[in-house]
């Protein structure tokens, strides 16, 4: 089973290896196309400097070419070599001719069995002399591949007399060239493994290098899958992977947070559920051992404590449906204000009895919504208002239109609550130890529901202390805006 070490370090040497491969194969063929265009760019200045000295030997021959054989030619472009680079003869070379009339040539048969124009070259080129009529007067017989001759014409007097030819190199023919070549091909294969060695070794330091926080996350979300959502990873940088530690960081607070609030929502609800369970059991009891008579009184008492219970398993259902998206929406063209103005009336007697000024200040807002679930949202929100204000106090419902959203603010008066606490009333049975507390006999699940409500809407709902000193509930709802089914 390869690890994930083991990939990058495969891939990190793999990748290393394939461009040493071909950066000294690149390298190789460079060097071996560079040498051999300096061989040949060297033997085109000695052919050149030749051209002169065969010029000149044409006219001594009486403006032929009859004194020209292939010894001559060859110690001919051999002297013109050695005035032009002496050096590259090396210092065993012999001394170069003066000259080519103080002695007669031997016959062309000798000539031809015992020194070849090839073996009096510097660079062992072929090379061969030709007359204007494409004859060929001394050297070697070249190939009829007229493109890679590189040629050098003879002029007299402005006449063109003869050319001068030679084939170009297209590879390593003497030894010292051929050992110069071996030599870089060993120092090229020494320096590509010693390159690869310190791949291998920069591929080591650098899985291990991005492999350590990966493991650390990996131990991390080991620990979550586990239930422990205590573990904090140090992040630094601001890379992929420091943002994956964060985001993980994030994650197990995120459970954390979610597995006490399901703690605390659990005690809540058999804090809730009890209550009324055993105020009907006292009771019941009560009646049994004859403590108390039988009456409408008590029949009232015993029905207030079954429609608790009844409203708050209504509510827990209400909310489990919203949370799971449960809930049906039916999304029309609504006239918001009509909405707020229909559920502000049917709450206005309430507010009266209660010593409370219920007031609203409606702008003409259409958008795409559900206007029964708004009339809930609404509902649930006056109830709650109405419930923790204080008499003498008021409410005030203001809806604008900003931004292209609708903004729906509630306001009621004292008592308020902290910050902290406005940050926790959409929390499912969430009480404050002010005197914001069960006055109302509600279970505390209204606001959840809201919150799901709006969210269902694209929009936001939040809770701030009012001006009035009591709670300011912010709703903002998209007016365009797509729904998908």
């Amino acid at each position: 089973m390869l690890t994930i070490s083991k990939k990058l370090n495969i891939a990190f040497v793999g990748l290393a290896l394939a461009t040493l491969v071909a950066t000294l194969g690149l390298a190789r063929w460079s060097f071996n196309q560079g040498f051999l265009n300096y061989v040949n760019a060297q033997e085109q200045a000695r052919l050149r400097q030749a051209q002169t000295a065969l010029a000149a030997t044409y006219q001594s021959s009486g403006n032929s070419w009859s004194g020209i054989n292939n010894r001559q030619l060859g110690m001919l472009i051999l002297q013109s070599a050695m005035n032009g680079h002496p050096e590259a003869l090396g210092n065993s070379a012999a001394p170069p001719p003066t000259g080519f009339s103080s002695r007669p040539p031997p016959p062309r048969h000798e000539f031809e069995e015992a020194s070849p124009v090839r073996s009096l070259m510097p660079s062992g080129a072929p090379t061969a002399l030709y007359d204007n009529d494409n004859k060929l007067i001394a050297g070697l017989k070249l190939s009829d591949d007229s493109t890679r001759l590189m040629r050098f014409p003879i002029m007299v007097e402005g006449k063109r007399v003869g050319e001068l030819r030679s084939e170009p190199r297209t590879e390593f023919q003497s030894p010292s060239e051929t050992a110069f070549s071996q030599q870089q091909l060993i120092t090229s294969w020494l320096i590509g493994v010693l390159c690869l060695l310190v791949a291998i070794g920069i591929s080591l330091f650098l899985s291990r290098h991005f492999l350590t926080p990966i493991k650390r996350m990996f131990e991390n979300v080991q620990k979550l899958s586990n239930g422990d959502y205590s573990m904090r990873t140090v992040n630094s940088g601001t890379d992929e992977l420091a943002q994956l530690g964060r985001n993980i960081n994030h994650l197990g607070q995120t459970l954390s947070e979610s597995q006490h609030t399901r703690q605390r929502l659990f005690a809540d609800i058999s804090h809730e559920l009890r209550t009324p369970l055993t105020i009907l059991s006292g009771e019941i009891e009560a009646l049994k051992d004859g403590v108390r008579d039988f009456n409408t009184e008590q029949l009232l008492s015993l029905d207030q404590e079954v429609q608790r219970l009844h409203h708050l398993v209504n509510d827990l259902y209400q909310l489990s449906v919203s949370d799971l998206g449960g809930l049906k929406y039916e999304f029309t063209n609504t006239n918001l204000n009509d909405v707020i103005s229909r559920c502000c009336g049917s709450f206005q007697h309430q507010a009266t009895e209660k010593g409370i000024q219920l007031s609203e200040q409606l702008s003409h807002v259409e958008l795409l919504s559900d206007p029964q679930r708004l009339q809930q949202l609404f509902s649930n929100l006056l109830t709650n208002a109405i419930a923790y204000t204080d008499a003498p106090g008021s409410i005030l419902v203001n809806l604008v239109e900003t931004g292209g959203n609708a903004k729906i603010n509630i306001v009621d008066s004292a008592p308020s609550v902290t910050n902290d606490q406005c940050q926790r009333l959409f929390d499912p049975l969430f009480r404050t130890d002010s005197s914001r507390s069960r006055r109302s006999g509600g279970a505390g699940l209204g606001l959840a529901i809201c919150r799901n409500i709006v969210k269902a809407h694209g929009g936001h709902i939040s809770a701030c202390p009012s001006n009035t000193g009591g709670i300011d509930i912010e709703i903002t709802l998209p007016i365009n805006r797509e729904i998908h089914s």
